[in-house]
């Protein structure tokens, strides 16, 4: 079998490294595809010439982006910033920090937005870069750029999920933390557990809205969960995309 070029170095994963790398190697996109490349090099013995028959490239990419992983390791696949576009400074008031800190807390009721606003907050360090940030946080520099890019032109609106068309949100952000709050803070004078009737009646909604916001955020009274427990995994400060439960 051929040898790997002269002076190469050779490429050791990182069980995260390679769980990752997998993860990504099963799109379509130009990113899967430098996954997939470091992936083949990685096989004991491989050359260049292999790798590059194997995925379907030329043999200067694939040397290309193992260098560049190399080097750089997973932030290393993403797409290099173009030169001579500075990036606007992010700078977050007192209360878009706080905002930001609740929902990058979220254990349960939306890993997607808690994800979102570790991003801002670490885009927002001193010095941050998209590159640091998406090895930081495990994840590709585009999806970086795209959300420090969504809260500058938008701020805190601009991190929750894009409405869909046609569906506009029926209930106020405000009104669905309070029927998650007195769920799990609270109980019904008459009973020892909350049920749609009740709750709809306690906050003026439907029986069935009050089922889909339970059901949106994993909220099941009828298990006699303790408040405790339950509060752990959903904190305030609800915004907008949790509205949809229409």
């Amino acid at each position: 079998m051929a040898q790997p070029a002269r002076g190469a170095v050779e490429l050791v994963l990182s069980d995260d490294e390679r769980d990752q790398l997998v993860a990504w190697s099963r799109g379509s996109s130009r990113f899967a595809l430098r996954a997939r490349i470091v992936l083949a090099w990685t096989e004991p013995g491989v050359s260049g010439d292999e790798v590059a028959a194997h995925v379907g490239v030329s043999r200067t990419m694939v040397h290309g982006w193992r260098r560049r992983f190399a080097e750089h390791r997973l932030a290393g696949l993403s797409d290099r910033e173009r030169p001579g576009r500075p990036k606007t400074d992010l700078v977050l008031s007192d209360d878009e920090r706080d905002q930001l800190t609740r929902w990058s807390r979220r254990a349960k009721s939306s890993q997607s937005l808690a994800l979102r606003a570790r991003i801002v907050l670490a885009c927002a360090k001193p010095g941050a870069t998209n590159k640091n940030v998406a090895s930081d946080l495990r994840v590709h520099e585009s999806t970086v750029a795209k959300w420090r890019r969504r809260f500058i032109d938008k701020r805190l609106d601009g991190v929750v999920d894009v409405p869909r068309p046609g569906r506009p949100p029926s209930i106020r952000p405000d009104k669905v933390e309070e029927v998650l709050a007195a769920t799990l803070e609270q109980v019904p004078e008459s009973a020892t557990r909350w049920s749609r009737a009740s709750m709809a009646e306690k906050s003026g909604l439907s029986k069935s809205t009050i089922g889909r916001i339970w059901h949106r955020f994993e909220v099941a009274p009828h298990t006699r969960e303790s408040v405790t427990a339950r509060s752990k995994n959903i904190t305030c400060g609800f915004p907008a995309q949790s509205t949809d439960v229409s």
